[in-house]
């Protein structure tokens, strides 16, 4: 049995939810104070994992949280120097944070000799 539809409403309805949806992302994430970003931010090291899975899933999770908060920053402060400012508060502590427990992963791996 085909029932018969209104295409252009059912695209309009579609269109709604969704552009719905996203301005409640929006609304949250603009809503966050920077140290809330912190929620956005997902990667742990995974000790069954290898070194080259594990640095995987933290460039994954670190390009995520780059976007995040990105659209937080641009949004309270604007597009000027936004890419400076996203790595220097976010990206790099994050990275530094990272190279640290692949050091002791290293370490340990070679039976706990120090450089």
């Amino acid at each position: 049995m085909n029932i018969p539809m209104d295409t252009d409403n059912l695209k309009d309805d579609i269109k709604n939810v969704i552009e719905g949806i996203s301005d409640a992302f929006d609304r949250e994430l603009y809503a966050k104070t920077r140290e809330e970003l912190e929620d956005y931010y997902h990667f742990r090291w995974d000790d069954s994992r290898s070194l080259r899975s594990n640095t995987y899933q933290f460039w994954d999770m670190l390009s995520l949280y780059e976007g995040q908060c990105r659209q937080w920053e641009e949004h309270h402060f604007g597009h000027v120097c936004v890419v400076e400012r996203v790595r220097d508060r976010y990206l790099l502590p994050k990275i530094d944070d990272f190279l640290v427990l692949v050091r002791e992963r290293v370490l340990q791996e070679a039976g706990g000799a120090s450089t």
